[in-house]
């Protein structure tokens, strides 16, 4: 699809190949943000900048699966046209209401890498910004990660309640792209259930076992014991290597002390922590 952009893109965009840093995208659901992402991704890097891009949208990721935060780095046109994460962080939730603490703390850590590997680094954000979760969840995340710039895509005054919190960063206020598709409840729901199915219905998926004496059961962050909890089948789980997911699974069955899902990872050396989230295909 080709990207059109508007005046405000264009000069926003002479605006970072200037001053570089870290910008964080604001703005409701169908605003437009993502599309932005990826026509200033596909300009920088034509000018020969490192860029790259922090999707924390657990509901509707465009790098990434439903109920992660993933990073990328782009150094040439072959990584945009291969627009596919490079490392994630399973938060468990396609709603980040549910997952206040692990939504900000996960945006931290894949910007603390991006910076450290490229000269621009963008963030796609939730469309979660009404009320009072909405304004916490966006004013604790921008002061975790404190931005350089930030470029709020509003219809109205929607942001503001947000905005008018934030002091000492440069705040680009555009109106939301007219052009943006408006989706549906149910396209979003179809949305999620075919990258969850793409990914596990790759060309090869192997079954595992994996025993509590193995590897630690995380839920919300914190460790637990198999059987306080009645998780059921289909619930996907993180295959981490401590903070870092490598792979998603899918159970298949729980007994005892043990688990047994699919996956598409071949191995699972290096594997030391499963984290179980809210969401079951």
């Amino acid at each position: 699809m080709d990207i059109v952009p508007n005046l405000e893109w264009e000069r926003l965009l002479e605006k970072l190949i200037k001053d570089k840093g870290t910008v964080l995208l604001l703005g409701a659901t169908d605003s437009g943000k993502s599309t932005l992402a990826k026509y200033f991704i596909k300009r920088l890097v034509s000018e020969n900048i490192r860029v790259s891009l922090v999707d924390s949208d657990v509901g509707q990721s465009s790098l990434c699966l439903p109920g992660t935060i993933s990073m990328k780095i782009f150094c040439g046109q072959r990584d945009v046209e291969d627009f596919r994460f490079e490392r994630m962080i399973f938060i468990g939730s396609t709603n980040p209401a549910t997952k206040f603490h692990l939504m900000i703390y996960g945006t931290k850590r894949m910007v603390k890498i991006c910076r450290e590997m490229s000269e621009i680094v963008i963030i796609d954000t939730t469309g979660l910004i009404s009320g009072e979760l909405g304004r916490a969840l966006k004013t604790g995340k921008i002061r975790a990660v404190k931005p350089d710039h930030i470029i709020a895509a509003q219809r109205d005054d929607e942001l503001e309640h947000i905005l008018s919190l934030i002091e000492n960063i440069p705040i680009y206020r555009i109106k939301a792209s007219r052009r943006a598709e408006v989706r549906s409840r149910g396209y979003r729901i179809r949305y999620r259930q075919k990258k969850f199915a793409d990914y596990f219905n790759a060309p090869k998926i192997y079954e595992f076992s994996l025993n509590a004496r193995d590897a630690e059961f995380f839920y919300n962050n914190k460790p637990f014991r198999l059987k306080d909890r009645d998780f059921k089948e289909g619930t996907i789980i993180g295959l981490n290597h401590g903070e870092d997911t490598m792979a998603l699974g899918i159970v298949t069955e729980i007994a005892d002390n043990s688990i047994i899902f699919r996956s598409p990872i071949k191995s699972l050396k290096g594997i030391n922590r499963v984290v179980f989230g809210d969401i079951t295909i």
